[in-house]
C-alpha cells in the first residue's frame, strides 16, 4: 500500500467501507407516531438516493456515510418511504453481526501470538504512535496484538472520534434498525472477510508506511478537516462535491491512487452493480445502502447499472 494515498483511504474509510469499530447500540431509527410522521417530513435530505428502475421492477440506491452524530437522524420520508415499499435491505455488510466481525478480525487482522505491534517499529515510530495515542486517550496495549494496518486504521477512528463522529451514528446501522422495526430481510453485498483481505494483503513494509502516513496526518493536523469536508457534502446530499473530493485525492497521488482506486472503489463496484442486477432479475426489489462513494463518477454504481439497461433517477437533485 504506497504510503501517499491516505486522503483517499479515509475517503474510503467515511463513505466506502462499512467495518465495526466499536460495540455501542446503532443509531435507533423512529417509532410509529404523528410526531415522528412531522419530523421525517421536516427532516433534509442527507447522503445521496437515486431510483433504479426497468420493466416493473425498482430498486434504491443510498449513499451512506459510516460514521455520524446523533442530529444526522432520522433521515427523510423519502428514504423511509423508500425503504417501507422495498422487498428487504441490502447493506455492504451487516455491521451489528459483532461475533462474525471479531473473528474476521482474529483471522486478518491479530499478529501471530510471539509478535507485538512494538517489535515491527523503529524507535522513531514507537514515539511517534505513543504520543498520538496519549492524545486520543487509548491504552497503547489495546493495539499491541493488532497487524500495522490494523492499527493504522484504529487510531484513525479513535481521531475521528475525538472530533464528534461516531460509528454508532452510521447511517447504515440505522437503516438496519429501520429494517428491522419495519419487517424487512437484510442482506449483505460483501463479506467481512473480503473487506479486511484487501488491507491484509498488503506487505509488511506497505502498512508500515500506511502507520507512517496516518500518523503524519494526525501530527499535521489534517484529518479534522478533511474529514468535516467530506460529512457537509454528504449532509448537503452533494454528490458533485463528494467525486470532487476523492478526484482530487487521485490528482496529488496519481500513482499510488490509481491502485486504490481501482482496488476500492472500480472492482467493488462493478461487483455491486452486478449483484443488484440479478436480485432485480429474480424478482428482488431491494433498497440498497452503501458508502457514498459508491454511487458518484463515470464508474459508480448508477452509471454502470444505466450502462446495463436501467432507467436512473436522482430522487434529491
Amino acid at each position: 500500500m504506497p504510503c501517499r494515498t491516505l486522503r483517499l483511504i479515509l475517503l474510503w474509510l467515511l463513505a466506502g467501507w462499512q467495518f465495526a469499530w466499536a460495540d455501542p447500540p446503532p443509531a435507533e431509527a423512529p417509532a410509529a407516531s404523528t410526531d415522528v410522521l412531522q419530523q421525517l417530513k421536516s427532516a433534509p435530505s442527507r447522503g445521496l438516493l437515486y431510483e433504479v428502475s426497468r420493466d416493473g421492477k425498482t430498486a434504491y440506491l443510498f449513499g451512506t456515510i459510516h460514521v455520524g452524530r446523533p442530529n444526522f437522524f432520522p433521515l427523510d420520508l423519502v428514504v423511509t418511504q423508500a425503504l417501507a415499499q422495498s422487498s428487504e435491505l441490502v447493506v455492504e455488510l451487516d455491521a451489528t453481526q459483532g461475533d462474525k466481525m471479531q473473528a474476521a478480525v482474529q483471522r486478518h487482522a491479530v499478529l501471530p501470538d510471539s509478535q507485538r505491534l512494538d517489535s515491527l517499529l523503529s524507535p522513531s515510530l514507537r514515539k511517534r504512535l505513543q504520543t498520538q495515542l496519549d492524545t486520543l486517550g487509548i491504552p497503547r496495549d489495546s493495539l499491541q496484538a493488532y497487524k500495522p494496518w490494523m492499527a493504522a486504521l484504529s487510531i484513525m477512528m479513535g481521531a475521528m472520534q475525538a472530533s464528534g463522529f461516531e460509528p454508532a451514528y452510521a447511517t447504515d446501522l440505522y437503516l438496519i434498525a429501520l429494517a428491522k422495526g419495519l419487517n424487512k430481510p437484510i442482506d449483505e453485498l460483501e463479506s467481512i472477510d473480503y473487506q479486511l483481505e484487501l488491507f491484509d494483503s498488503t506487505t509488511r513494509q506497505e502498512q508500515l508506511a500506511f502507520l507512517d502516513e496516518t500518523l503524519r496526518m494526525l501530527e499535521q493536523g489534517r484529518l479534522r478537516g478533511d474529514t468535516q469536508a467530506l460529512v457537509d457534502a454528504w449532509l448537503d446530499s452533494d454528490a458533485q462535491a463528494l467525486q470532487q473530493q476523492s478526484l482530487a485525492s487521485m490528482r496529488e497521488n496519481p500513482r499510488s491512487a490509481r491502485w486504490m482506486q481501482q482496488k476500492l472503489f472500480t472492482e467493488r463496484n462493478r461487483h455491486m452493480a452486478a449483484s443488484i442486477d440479478r436480485m432485480l432479475a429474480a424478482g428482488r426489489q431491494p433498497f440498497v445502502a452503501i458508502g457514498a462513494l459508491h454511487l458518484t463518477g463515470a464508474d459508480g454504481v448508477p452509471a454502470l447499472l444505466a450502462m446495463r439497461g436501467y432507467r436512473i433517477k436522482n430522487l434529491y437533485p
